[in-house]
Protein backbone atom coordinates (compact mmCIF):
# COMPACT_ATOMS: atom_id res chain seq x y z
CA UNK A 1 0.00 0.00 0.00
CA UNK A 2 1.61 3.25 -0.95
CA UNK A 3 1.43 6.36 1.26
CA UNK A 4 -1.53 8.40 -0.51
CA UNK A 5 -3.51 4.66 -0.71
CA UNK A 6 -2.51 4.62 3.35
CA UNK A 7 -3.36 8.12 4.46
CA UNK A 8 -7.02 7.59 2.22
CA UNK A 9 -7.90 4.35 4.55
CA UNK A 10 -6.51 6.47 7.11
CA UNK A 11 -9.22 8.91 6.94
CA UNK A 12 -12.05 5.87 6.50
CA UNK A 13 -10.67 4.25 9.88
CA UNK A 14 -10.64 7.55 11.97
CA UNK A 15 -14.16 7.82 10.77
CA UNK A 16 -15.21 4.72 11.62
CA UNK A 17 -13.56 4.63 15.09
CA UNK A 18 -15.51 7.83 15.73
CA UNK A 19 -18.64 6.12 14.71
CA UNK A 20 -17.80 2.75 16.55
CA UNK A 21 -17.98 1.53 13.22
CA UNK A 22 -16.13 -1.69 14.01
CA UNK A 23 -17.27 -3.84 10.92
CA UNK A 24 -14.17 -3.78 8.71
CA UNK A 25 -12.35 -6.09 11.66
CA UNK A 26 -15.50 -8.48 11.57
CA UNK A 27 -13.89 -11.29 9.55
CA UNK A 28 -10.25 -11.08 11.34
CA UNK A 29 -12.55 -11.15 14.86
CA UNK A 30 -14.14 -14.48 13.89
CA UNK A 31 -11.01 -15.95 12.70
CA UNK A 32 -9.15 -15.36 15.94
CA UNK A 33 -12.57 -16.30 18.29
CA UNK A 34 -12.60 -19.36 15.74
CA UNK A 35 -8.61 -20.21 16.48
CA UNK A 36 -8.54 -19.96 20.22
CA UNK A 37 -11.81 -22.12 20.22
CA UNK A 38 -14.01 -19.89 22.08
CA UNK A 39 -17.72 -18.74 21.28
CA UNK A 40 -18.55 -15.21 21.92
CA UNK A 41 -21.46 -13.48 21.24
CA UNK A 42 -21.31 -10.73 18.40
CA UNK A 43 -23.42 -8.21 20.21
CA UNK A 44 -21.52 -8.54 22.89
CA UNK A 45 -19.17 -6.11 24.74
CA UNK A 46 -16.42 -8.43 24.66
CA UNK A 47 -16.66 -8.88 21.09
CA UNK A 48 -16.90 -5.27 20.50
CA UNK A 49 -14.20 -4.54 22.57
CA UNK A 50 -11.96 -7.46 20.31
CA UNK A 51 -13.14 -5.62 16.99
CA UNK A 52 -12.38 -1.95 18.39
CA UNK A 53 -8.91 -2.94 19.70
CA UNK A 54 -7.99 -4.96 16.09
CA UNK A 55 -8.81 -1.86 13.95
CA UNK A 56 -6.96 0.42 16.56
CA UNK A 57 -4.12 -1.50 15.81
CA UNK A 58 -4.47 -1.35 12.05
CA UNK A 59 -4.91 2.48 12.02
CA UNK A 60 -1.60 2.24 14.36
CA UNK A 61 0.01 0.54 10.68
CA UNK A 62 -1.42 2.96 8.59
CA UNK A 63 0.07 5.69 10.92
CA UNK A 64 3.75 3.71 10.75
CA UNK A 65 3.56 3.08 7.06
CA UNK A 66 2.66 6.70 5.99
CA UNK A 67 5.60 7.78 8.07
CA UNK A 68 8.49 5.35 6.73
CA UNK A 69 7.23 6.28 3.06
CA UNK A 70 9.22 9.90 3.83
CA UNK A 71 11.71 8.27 5.71
CA UNK A 72 10.55 8.16 9.46
CA UNK A 73 11.53 4.65 11.13
CA UNK A 74 11.70 5.14 14.28
CA UNK A 75 8.67 2.56 15.11
CA UNK A 76 10.40 -0.90 15.45
CA UNK A 77 8.43 -3.60 13.98
CA UNK A 78 8.15 -5.14 16.72
CA UNK A 79 5.68 -2.30 18.55
CA UNK A 80 3.59 -2.09 15.27
CA UNK A 81 1.08 -4.60 16.87
CA UNK A 82 0.03 -3.80 20.47
CA UNK A 83 -0.98 -6.38 22.53
CA UNK A 84 -4.75 -7.01 23.12
CA UNK A 85 -4.93 -7.20 27.05
CA UNK A 86 -7.85 -8.49 28.58
CA UNK A 87 -8.89 -8.61 32.07
CA UNK A 88 -9.60 -11.58 33.51
CA UNK A 89 -12.32 -10.87 36.29
CA UNK A 90 -12.66 -14.56 37.31
CA UNK A 91 -8.91 -14.85 38.18
CA UNK A 92 -8.12 -11.81 40.80
CA UNK A 93 -5.28 -9.95 40.69
CA UNK A 94 -2.42 -10.96 42.87
CA UNK A 95 -1.86 -8.01 45.80
CA UNK A 96 1.87 -6.92 45.02
CA UNK A 97 3.51 -3.69 47.12
CA UNK A 98 3.65 -0.96 44.37
CA UNK A 99 7.50 0.21 44.11
CA UNK A 100 7.56 4.11 44.52
CA UNK A 101 7.80 5.95 41.76
CA UNK A 102 10.59 7.53 40.67
CA UNK A 103 10.16 10.82 38.78
CA UNK A 104 12.44 10.89 35.95
CA UNK A 105 14.19 13.78 34.43
CA UNK A 106 13.81 14.60 30.46
CA UNK A 107 17.44 14.07 29.11
CA UNK A 108 18.08 17.83 28.04
CA UNK A 109 20.24 18.50 24.92
CA UNK A 110 19.87 21.24 21.39
CA UNK A 111 17.73 20.27 18.23
CA UNK A 112 20.80 19.51 16.44
CA UNK A 113 22.36 16.90 18.31
CA UNK A 114 18.91 14.98 18.65
CA UNK A 115 19.09 15.42 14.91
CA UNK A 116 22.78 13.94 14.50
CA UNK A 117 21.48 10.58 16.76
CA UNK A 118 18.35 10.23 15.10
CA UNK A 119 20.30 10.38 11.25
CA UNK A 120 23.16 8.06 12.94
CA UNK A 121 20.66 5.87 14.13
CA UNK A 122 18.53 5.76 10.85
CA UNK A 123 21.69 5.77 8.71
CA UNK A 124 22.84 2.28 10.96
CA UNK A 125 19.75 0.87 9.31
CA UNK A 126 20.38 1.64 5.72
CA UNK A 127 16.77 3.06 5.56
CA UNK A 128 18.13 6.68 3.74
CA UNK A 129 19.35 6.99 0.37
CA UNK A 130 21.71 10.29 -0.26
CA UNK A 131 18.89 12.44 -1.50
CA UNK A 132 16.34 11.14 1.61
CA UNK A 133 18.85 12.44 3.76
CA UNK A 134 19.51 15.81 2.67
CA UNK A 135 16.24 16.47 1.93
CA UNK A 136 15.65 15.81 5.95
CA UNK A 137 18.96 18.00 6.63
CA UNK A 138 17.47 20.35 4.45
CA UNK A 139 14.29 20.40 6.94
CA UNK A 140 15.82 20.33 10.17
CA UNK A 141 17.96 23.04 8.67
CA UNK A 142 15.13 25.20 8.20
CA UNK A 143 13.53 24.55 11.50
CA UNK A 144 16.49 25.87 13.32
CA UNK A 145 17.00 28.41 11.12
CA UNK A 146 13.03 29.68 12.34
CA UNK A 147 12.92 28.68 15.76
CA UNK A 148 16.91 28.31 16.84
CA UNK A 149 18.50 25.29 18.07
CA UNK A 150 16.21 25.20 20.80
CA UNK A 151 16.41 22.45 24.18
CA UNK A 152 14.36 19.67 22.74
CA UNK A 153 12.83 19.55 26.40
CA UNK A 154 11.15 23.17 25.53
CA UNK A 155 9.51 22.44 22.17
CA UNK A 156 6.20 21.72 22.50
CA UNK A 157 2.62 21.61 20.48
CA UNK A 158 2.48 25.34 20.57
CA UNK A 159 6.24 25.63 19.36
CA UNK A 160 5.14 23.25 16.62
CA UNK A 161 1.99 25.89 15.90
CA UNK A 162 3.72 28.88 15.72
CA UNK A 163 6.22 26.95 13.48
CA UNK A 164 3.50 25.45 11.11
CA UNK A 165 1.92 29.11 11.28
CA UNK A 166 5.64 30.69 9.93
CA UNK A 167 5.43 27.75 7.01
CA UNK A 168 2.52 29.10 5.88
CA UNK A 169 3.56 32.39 4.67
CA UNK A 170 7.49 31.44 3.11
CA UNK A 171 7.61 31.02 -0.46
CA UNK A 172 9.26 28.16 -1.91
CA UNK A 173 12.91 27.34 -2.99
CA UNK A 174 14.46 29.35 -0.51
CA UNK A 175 17.90 28.09 -0.99
CA UNK A 176 18.14 27.67 -4.38
CA UNK A 177 19.60 31.03 -5.69
CA UNK A 178 16.20 32.89 -5.07
CA UNK A 179 15.83 36.68 -4.39
CA UNK A 180 15.37 36.26 -1.18
CA UNK A 181 18.29 33.85 -0.40
CA UNK A 182 20.41 35.98 2.56
CA UNK A 183 17.69 37.33 3.73
CA UNK A 184 16.34 36.43 7.51
CA UNK A 185 13.29 35.19 7.33
CA UNK A 186 11.08 37.66 9.01
CA UNK A 187 12.40 39.82 6.63
CA UNK A 188 10.97 37.10 3.72
CA UNK A 189 8.09 37.03 5.45
CA UNK A 190 7.34 41.08 5.56
CA UNK A 191 7.45 41.14 2.05
CA UNK A 192 4.20 39.12 1.81
CA UNK A 193 5.58 36.83 -1.02
CA UNK A 194 2.72 35.84 -3.86
CA UNK A 195 3.29 32.07 -4.25
CA UNK A 196 4.46 29.84 -0.55
CA UNK A 197 4.71 26.75 0.32
CA UNK A 198 2.15 24.25 -0.86
CA UNK A 199 -0.30 22.18 1.72
CA UNK A 200 1.89 18.93 0.87
CA UNK A 201 5.75 20.69 1.13
CA UNK A 202 4.19 22.29 5.00
CA UNK A 203 3.08 18.22 6.06
CA UNK A 204 6.17 17.06 4.39
CA UNK A 205 8.12 18.88 6.56
CA UNK A 206 5.96 18.43 9.68
CA UNK A 207 6.38 14.77 9.47
CA UNK A 208 9.71 14.44 8.93
CA UNK A 209 10.15 16.18 12.12
CA UNK A 210 7.72 14.26 13.56
CA UNK A 211 10.00 11.12 12.68
CA UNK A 212 12.94 12.61 14.71
CA UNK A 213 10.41 13.73 17.74
CA UNK A 214 9.51 10.21 18.13
CA UNK A 215 12.78 8.75 17.92
CA UNK A 216 12.87 11.68 20.65
CA UNK A 217 10.18 9.94 22.79
CA UNK A 218 11.47 6.40 22.51
CA UNK A 219 14.58 7.54 23.47
CA UNK A 220 13.83 9.52 26.60
CA UNK A 221 14.60 12.91 25.71
CA UNK A 222 11.11 14.21 25.08
CA UNK A 223 7.78 13.22 26.95
CA UNK A 224 5.75 13.27 23.84
CA UNK A 225 5.73 14.27 20.03
CA UNK A 226 5.22 17.67 19.59
CA UNK A 227 4.31 17.65 15.91
CA UNK A 228 2.29 14.32 16.21
CA UNK A 229 -1.15 15.07 14.27
CA UNK A 230 -0.30 19.11 13.56
CA UNK A 231 -0.19 18.87 9.75
CA UNK A 232 -2.69 20.63 7.72
CA UNK A 233 -5.87 18.62 6.46
CA UNK A 234 -6.02 18.68 2.96
CA UNK A 235 -9.53 18.70 0.92
CA UNK A 236 -7.83 16.79 -2.04
CA UNK A 237 -8.40 12.99 -2.38
CA UNK A 238 -5.35 11.30 -3.39
CA UNK A 239 -6.16 11.04 -6.97
CA UNK A 240 -6.52 14.40 -6.94
CA UNK A 241 -3.13 15.30 -6.18
CA UNK A 242 -1.30 14.56 -9.24
CA UNK A 243 -2.62 15.36 -12.83
CA UNK A 244 -2.94 13.02 -15.69
CA UNK A 245 -2.20 14.13 -19.43
CA UNK A 246 -5.02 14.38 -21.23
CA UNK A 247 -5.43 13.41 -25.17
CA UNK A 248 -4.36 16.94 -26.44
CA UNK A 249 -1.64 17.30 -23.95
CA UNK A 250 -0.56 13.77 -25.45
CA UNK A 251 -0.80 15.47 -28.82
CA UNK A 252 1.39 18.31 -28.07
CA UNK A 253 3.74 16.06 -26.82
CA UNK A 254 4.36 13.33 -29.77
CA UNK A 255 3.23 15.87 -32.31
CA UNK A 256 6.47 18.26 -31.59
CA UNK A 257 8.86 19.51 -34.47
CA UNK A 258 11.05 17.73 -32.27
CA UNK A 259 9.23 14.30 -33.19
CA UNK A 260 8.03 15.15 -36.01
CA UNK A 261 11.29 15.91 -38.01
CA UNK A 262 13.70 14.17 -36.08
CA UNK A 263 15.31 17.17 -33.93
CA UNK A 264 16.59 15.52 -30.65
CA UNK A 265 20.38 15.83 -29.69
CA UNK A 266 20.11 12.63 -27.57
CA UNK A 267 18.50 8.99 -27.39
CA UNK A 268 16.69 9.61 -23.96
CA UNK A 269 15.17 12.87 -25.47
CA UNK A 270 12.84 10.31 -27.56
CA UNK A 271 12.59 7.18 -26.07
CA UNK A 272 12.31 8.07 -22.28
CA UNK A 273 8.47 9.90 -22.85
CA UNK A 274 7.46 7.06 -24.58
CA UNK A 275 8.97 4.28 -22.52
CA UNK A 276 7.44 6.48 -19.25
CA UNK A 277 3.76 6.25 -21.13
CA UNK A 278 3.67 2.83 -22.07
CA UNK A 279 5.32 1.35 -19.43
CA UNK A 280 4.42 3.44 -16.27
CA UNK A 281 7.77 2.81 -15.01
CA UNK A 282 9.16 5.58 -12.56
CA UNK A 283 11.98 7.91 -14.13
CA UNK A 284 15.00 6.37 -12.71
CA UNK A 285 13.64 2.69 -13.25
CA UNK A 286 13.69 3.72 -17.15
CA UNK A 287 16.86 5.94 -17.05
CA UNK A 288 19.13 3.18 -15.25
CA UNK A 289 18.16 0.40 -17.77
CA UNK A 290 20.91 -1.94 -19.04
CA UNK A 291 20.76 -3.35 -22.18
CA UNK A 292 20.37 -6.98 -20.57
CA UNK A 293 17.16 -5.41 -18.96
CA UNK A 294 15.11 -5.50 -21.85
CA UNK A 295 14.97 -8.92 -22.88
CA UNK A 296 12.27 -11.58 -23.16
CA UNK A 297 10.30 -13.89 -21.24
CA UNK A 298 8.42 -16.60 -22.15
CA UNK A 299 8.65 -14.95 -26.17
CA UNK A 300 7.47 -11.50 -24.68
CA UNK A 301 9.61 -8.64 -24.45
CA UNK A 302 9.89 -7.05 -21.11
CA UNK A 303 11.53 -4.58 -19.38
CA UNK A 304 13.26 -6.14 -16.45
CA UNK A 305 13.07 -3.40 -13.65
CA UNK A 306 15.61 -4.75 -11.28
CA UNK A 307 18.45 -3.49 -8.74
CA UNK A 308 21.26 -5.76 -10.64
CA UNK A 309 25.16 -3.96 -10.83
CA UNK A 310 24.50 0.13 -9.98
CA UNK A 311 20.67 0.26 -10.51
CA UNK A 312 18.63 1.62 -7.38
CA UNK A 313 15.21 0.73 -6.50
CA UNK A 314 12.15 2.64 -4.57
CA UNK A 315 11.46 -0.77 -2.80
CA UNK A 316 11.47 -4.48 -2.50
CA UNK A 317 8.38 -5.05 -3.94
CA UNK A 318 9.56 -2.68 -7.17
CA UNK A 319 11.07 -5.62 -9.08
CA UNK A 320 9.06 -6.82 -12.03
CA UNK A 321 8.49 -7.54 -15.47
CA UNK A 322 6.82 -5.36 -17.52
CA UNK A 323 5.47 -6.64 -20.88
CA UNK A 324 7.10 -3.96 -23.88
CA UNK A 325 4.02 -2.36 -25.65
CA UNK A 326 3.83 -3.18 -29.19
CA UNK A 327 3.81 0.53 -30.16
CA UNK A 328 7.54 0.88 -28.88
CA UNK A 329 8.47 -2.61 -31.14
CA UNK A 330 6.78 -0.52 -33.63
CA UNK A 331 8.87 2.44 -33.07
CA UNK A 332 12.21 0.88 -33.41
CA UNK A 333 13.31 0.20 -29.64
CA UNK A 334 14.41 -3.36 -30.42
CA UNK A 335 16.37 -2.08 -33.28
CA UNK A 336 17.85 -0.08 -31.12
CA UNK A 337 18.76 -1.76 -28.85
CA UNK A 338 20.74 -4.32 -31.27
CA UNK A 339 22.80 -0.91 -32.56
CA UNK A 340 23.95 0.19 -29.32
CA UNK A 341 24.89 -3.55 -28.58
CA UNK A 342 26.96 -3.57 -31.80
CA UNK A 343 28.44 -0.41 -30.49
CA UNK A 344 29.62 -2.38 -27.35
CA UNK A 345 27.03 -0.07 -25.11
CA UNK A 346 26.22 -1.73 -21.81
CA UNK A 347 23.11 0.77 -20.65
CA UNK A 348 20.43 1.80 -22.84
CA UNK A 349 21.13 5.73 -22.32
CA UNK A 350 25.10 5.75 -21.73
CA UNK A 351 24.82 9.38 -22.21
CA UNK A 352 23.27 9.93 -18.43
CA UNK A 353 25.47 10.20 -15.50
CA UNK A 354 24.81 9.19 -12.31
CA UNK A 355 24.65 11.70 -9.75
CA UNK A 356 23.68 11.46 -6.11
CA UNK A 357 20.09 10.94 -7.10
CA UNK A 358 20.49 8.40 -10.12
CA UNK A 359 20.68 8.84 -14.00
CA UNK A 360 17.55 10.38 -13.97
CA UNK A 361 18.43 14.48 -12.63
CA UNK A 362 19.11 15.36 -16.40
CA UNK A 363 16.40 14.08 -18.04
CA UNK A 364 14.11 15.34 -15.88
CA UNK A 365 15.26 19.20 -16.50
CA UNK A 366 15.41 18.67 -20.20
CA UNK A 367 11.68 17.47 -19.78
CA UNK A 368 10.70 20.64 -18.08
CA UNK A 369 11.94 22.85 -19.97
CA UNK A 370 10.44 20.47 -23.41
CA UNK A 371 7.06 20.31 -21.49
CA UNK A 372 7.05 24.23 -21.54
CA UNK A 373 7.70 24.82 -24.89
CA UNK A 374 4.85 22.19 -25.47
CA UNK A 375 2.44 24.84 -23.82
CA UNK A 376 1.33 22.14 -20.75
CA UNK A 377 0.50 23.15 -17.55
CA UNK A 378 2.71 23.32 -14.43
CA UNK A 379 0.78 20.85 -12.65
CA UNK A 380 2.16 18.10 -15.14
CA UNK A 381 5.67 16.63 -14.93
CA UNK A 382 7.54 13.29 -16.25
CA UNK A 383 5.72 11.36 -13.33
CA UNK A 384 2.35 12.21 -14.64
CA UNK A 385 2.99 9.72 -17.49
CA UNK A 386 2.72 7.16 -14.73
CA UNK A 387 -0.53 8.84 -13.08
CA UNK A 388 -1.87 8.66 -17.07
CA UNK A 389 -0.64 5.18 -17.28
CA UNK A 390 -2.40 3.73 -14.37
CA UNK A 391 -5.36 5.74 -15.07
CA UNK A 392 -6.00 4.84 -18.55
CA UNK A 393 -5.79 1.01 -17.40
CA UNK A 394 -8.47 1.59 -14.64
CA UNK A 395 -10.66 3.04 -17.34
CA UNK A 396 -9.99 0.07 -19.95
CA UNK A 397 -11.30 -1.54 -16.69
CA UNK A 398 -8.38 -3.89 -15.81
CA UNK A 399 -7.96 -6.38 -13.14
CA UNK A 400 -6.53 -4.05 -10.44
CA UNK A 401 -4.30 -7.11 -9.19
CA UNK A 402 -2.95 -6.83 -12.84
CA UNK A 403 -2.53 -2.44 -12.48
CA UNK A 404 -0.73 -3.18 -9.38
CA UNK A 405 2.03 -5.69 -10.43
CA UNK A 406 2.51 -3.61 -13.08
CA UNK A 407 3.43 -0.30 -11.64
CA UNK A 408 4.62 -2.55 -8.40
CA UNK A 409 1.93 -1.22 -5.36
CA UNK A 410 1.52 -3.77 -3.34
CA UNK A 411 -1.11 -6.07 -3.54
CA UNK A 412 -3.70 -5.43 -0.51
CA UNK A 413 -5.14 -9.20 0.00
CA UNK A 414 -3.21 -12.05 1.98
CA UNK A 415 -4.77 -14.92 -0.43
CA UNK A 416 -3.01 -12.53 -3.58
CA UNK A 417 -0.53 -10.62 -2.01
CA UNK A 418 1.15 -13.95 0.05
CA UNK A 419 -0.14 -16.87 -1.42
CA UNK A 420 -0.92 -15.80 -5.33
CA UNK A 421 2.19 -16.18 -7.94
CA UNK A 422 2.80 -13.18 -10.10
CA UNK A 423 0.54 -13.25 -13.06
CA UNK A 424 3.05 -14.22 -16.67
CA UNK A 425 3.74 -11.33 -18.70
CA UNK A 426 2.10 -13.01 -21.82
CA UNK A 427 -1.10 -12.90 -19.98
CA UNK A 428 -0.19 -9.28 -18.68
CA UNK A 429 0.94 -8.30 -22.35
CA UNK A 430 -2.63 -9.98 -23.65
CA UNK A 431 -4.98 -8.70 -20.57
CA UNK A 432 -3.64 -5.23 -19.63
CA UNK A 433 -0.74 -3.75 -21.94
CA UNK A 434 -2.23 -4.33 -25.41
CA UNK A 435 -5.14 -2.43 -24.57
CA UNK A 436 -3.54 0.84 -24.19
CA UNK A 437 -4.17 2.86 -26.81
CA UNK A 438 -3.52 6.70 -26.41
CA UNK A 439 -4.21 7.25 -30.51
CA UNK A 440 -0.81 7.98 -31.04
CA UNK A 441 0.09 5.02 -33.30
CA UNK A 442 1.03 6.30 -36.35
CA UNK A 443 2.01 9.28 -35.46
CA UNK A 444 5.44 9.15 -34.41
Amino acid sequence: MKAEEAQSMLHSVNRWLRNQDHSLMKSVTETLIKAEGAEVDPNSDSYRVLGRELLKAFQGILQVRIRRSVGDYSVPDEELIPVLKQSKQEQPAPVSVAAPVVQQETKSLPFTELQDRYIAEVEKGENWTAKTKAENLSIFALFVRAMGDMEVSQINRQVMSEYKSLLMQLPPNLNKGSKYQGMELKEIIAQKPKNTLTVNTINKYMRRLSGVFNYAVKNGYMPSNPAEGIQIRSQKRADQEREAYTTEDLRKLFQSEDYREDKHRASYMFWTPYIALYSGCRLEEICQLHLEDIRQEGGVWVFDINDKHEKRLKNQSSRRLVPIHPHLIQLGLLNHVEALKTKGERRLFSELDQRRDGYGQTVSKWFQRYKKRCEIGDGKTFHSFRHTFITHLKHKQVDPFMIHELDEHTIDSETMGRYGKRFTPDILLKEAVEKIDFGLIGIA
